[in-house]
């Protein structure tokens, strides 16, 4: 509404020509605005705008601008300031001497137009509307404020799009403001919102339609999911069938072959595995089940000749010759093995699957193992063929089908087959857990989702990642939580913030502790002392927490109220029906009911694990049971429960097993017992190994110069 046709400028040039000076009234209209009289000066300055517009403008536009006048208008002296800026491009050098000893030069009305942006940000953040910084942002486009403006506007305007929470909300805003900060949340919250809208049914048909429309959705593994989910409420074969019918496509198919699988070989019996090759003969993983029958088949321990190691049966008998230098436990259908310096994988054949050839093999993750040689990552299949090349400086575990890798010093993500999907940006990388990855760059942490779209911009100096559904973050030194939209549940204020567990976490705030939930809402308000070492006894354990009250150690529940009084030196995890405490320098148990079992009675007290728990009387360890009645009474150096209810113990003669009464099951004259299975144990002696069948104490096999006649 401004815009002027150059030609007044060129006759007032002309006219300056003849007038050199602007003596006499511009004089005058100076004057009175030096004294305020803004009437005259206003008067004056009007009619002069055509003949002298440099100045006259000027004078307009310091009316305009000031509030004690009946003529402020800040919009009226932003364009008078523009007008005389103008006037100045194209006066000449006369005029513009002239000009400046009325005080008007280029300094002057730089000053003058910065006090008017100044003047039009303080109403634009008076009315604090995203109408107002718009305008204020298309007219004052050279204002040293735009770049605030625009930050508070795009805030505004995400809060509005935050508040509908619709898809339509979120893509307006990305349409209109691209650039905006809030962009990399918006499109995560555009998809969560579209994939919301899409499902709100919540049904087969709204989890498939949604798929269809949208297949390159981050939003679609979740969708498959919950088509699988809805699909198989009883989780039966026939469910798990007609799932595979009607939604090959589905990344679940896998799962549910092997959910059919499962249910039927359950005991994983040679019956079972054959009845269900003959009902199923076009189940896709039958290597696997190949390797589950020998596995049900046959238990394979490790034996050492001359130095060599392969491997026997439970029976003693050699099933896979001596003939490595080293060799790991099977897990699943194969082992790693170790030979020159190298190492790969064999079967329970002694078939080689990983080729005995790399520097490292990692375990197997969604049916891939990362692979290492000569400095260089890739990955081989469950068949031992390299279907990622070694071209990489790493490579992770696949998860979700992405596995971070290392090229030129820089991580991105690849697929299965080494196809780049993230590209390769990143100082570090992460595993993607629950569809988000922690990132590093330039030294500051954040978050990616699949699709390579930044979750949580990189601000932190550590993220820990989404394992669970939020995320503990650490930003200078202080501790907080995030959503996986990157929103900030609990500010980085904490000195310590825990581990969640039961979906609570110990919080350490200015010598304070208390428990919040992973809202970040504290559940025990932050009143408890928080003494040296708490971090490393104050996490939660089975809904109770441990906390420190006057100087004395209670046991609460996450309502904070007493289970424990605060009475005790120090209180051991709450894992089962006794929980040690010690007072007056010995140990006892209080029962969870806040009643005091016995005290004063061990100088050391264990956590119970499977109903005992260990208990030591100056340097002998015994066990009591739940009832605080002592099973095994004192007499060992050492007790260590080993699982299938037998305990590692060690005495004078040397260390055998024993049962929950204390009954020897195998002699304490070995150097080290280590339990295989239910039924065999390894033992050591004088360097040389042996595996003993439990059910009667005889050995099974023994390496070449063990021990004694008496070991046997």
């Amino acid at each position: 509404m401004f815009r002027r046709s150059p030609r007044p400028f060129l006759l007032a040039g002309a006219l300056l020509l003849v007038a050199p000076s602007f003596a006499g009234p511009l004089d005058k209209a100076f004057q009175a605005l030096e004294i305020k009289n803004y009437f005259l000066a206003r008067e004056i300055f009007l009619k002069q705008s055509r003949k002298h517009p440099l100045p006259s403008w000027y004078g307009l536009s310091v009316i305009s601008g000031r509030a004690d006048n009946p003529f402020f208008q800040p919009d009226s002296a932003y364009a008078f300031i523009q007008r005389s800026d103008a006037a100045y491009g194209v006066a000449s050098e006369k005029q513009r001497a002239a000009a400046a000893k009325l005080g008007v030069d280029e300094q002057a009305i730089a000053v003058q137009r910065h006090h008017v942006h100044a003047l039009a940000w303080e109403i634009a953040k008076a009315q604090n509307t995203i109408t107002a910084y718009d305008r204020y942002i298309e007219t004052h486009l050279g204002s040293p404020f735009v770049a605030d403006a625009t930050l508070v506007r795009d805030h505004l305007a995400f809060q509005v799009a935050r508040d509908a929470n619709t898809a339509a909300a979120y893509q307006n805003f990305l349409d209109r403001y691209p650039r905006a900060r809030e962009v990399f949340e918006a499109r995560t919250r555009l998809q969560e919102a579209i994939y919301r809208e899409a499902t709100a049914d919540r049904d087969v048909d709204s989890y498939v339609g949604f798929i269809r429309a949208h297949p390159e959705s981050p939003w679609v593994r979740q969708a498959e999911e919950e088509v699988y989910r809805l699909s198989t409420p009883r989780r039966t074969a026939e469910e798990y069938r007609r799932f595979i019918g009607s939604h090959p496509g589905n990344h679940k198919v896998s799962d549910a072959w092997r959910a059919i699988y499962e249910l039927y070989t359950r005991d994983l019996s040679v019956g079972t595995i054959t009845r269900f090759l003959q009902e199923h003969p076009e189940y896709p993983f039958v290597e696997e089940l190949v390797d589950d029958y020998r596995t049900a088949s046959m238990f394979l321990l490790p034996f050492r000749r001359e130095g060599k190691w392969g491997f026997i049966d439970d029976e003693g008998v050699e099933r896979i010759k001596a003939e490595y230098e080293w060799v790991e436990r099977f897990e699943g259908g194969q082992a790693l093995v170790g030979r020159d310096g190298r190492m790969g994988t064999i079967n329970r054949q002694g078939r080689v699957v990983v080729p005995i050839e790399f520097d490292d093999v990692l375990d197997p993750a969604e049916g891939t193992s990362t692979v290492v040689r000569a400095n260089r990552a890739g990955a081989v299949d469950r068949n031992g063929e390299i279907v990622v090349p070694m071209i990489f400086e790493d490579v992770g575990d696949l998860s979700q089908g992405l596995a971070y890798a290392a090229r030129e010093g820089k991580y991105g993500y690849i697929d299965a087959r080494g196809q780049e999907v993230v590209p390769f940006r990143y100082t570090s990388a992460g595993t993607f857990r629950n569809g988000l990855a922690v990132v590093e760059e330039e030294g500051l942490f954040g978050v990616i989702d699949t699709r390579g779209n930044v979750v949580v911009p990189p601000r932190y100096d550590w993220v820990e990642g989404f394992d669970g559904t939020v995320s503990r973050v650490r930003l200078k030194g202080l501790m907080g939580i995030i959503s996986p939209f990157g929103d900030e549940l609990m500010p980085a204020v904490n000195q310590h913030l825990g581990p969640f567990s039961g979906g609570v976490a110990l919080v350490v705030r200015d010598r304070k502790a208390g428990y919040v939930d992973e809202a970040g809402r504290f559940v025990v308000p932050l009143q408890y002392e928080a003494p040296e070492g708490i971090t490393g006894w104050g996490d939660p354990t089975q809904g109770l927490a441990r906390v420190q009250q006057g100087g004395k150690r209670c046991l609460i529940d996450m309502r904070n109220e007493k289970v424990l009084p605060c009475q005790y030196t120090e209180i051991g995890p709450p894992t089962g029906a006794l929980v040690p405490v010690r007072k007056r320098g010995k140990w006892g148990y209080a029962r969870r009911d806040g009643t005091l079992l016995f005290d004063n009675r061990y100088d050391q007290a264990w956590e119970m694990v499977a109903g005992y728990a260990r208990v030591r009387a100056s340097n002998l360890i015994g066990l009591i049971d739940s009832t605080g009645k002592e099973v095994i009474v004192p007499r060992y150096r050492g007790l260590q429960e080993v699982g299938q209810g037998l305990y590692q113990a060690t005495g004078d003669p040397g260390t055998g097993l024993v049962d929950q009464l204390g009954r020897e099951v195998m002699s304490l004259t070995y150097e080290s017992v280590v339990l295989e299975s239910a039924h065999i144990a390894r033992v050591e002696l004088g360097g040389k190994l042996g595996y003993i069948r439990l059910k009667d104490g005889r050995f099974i096999w023994k390496e070449e110069g063990f021990g004694s006649a008496s070991a046997d």
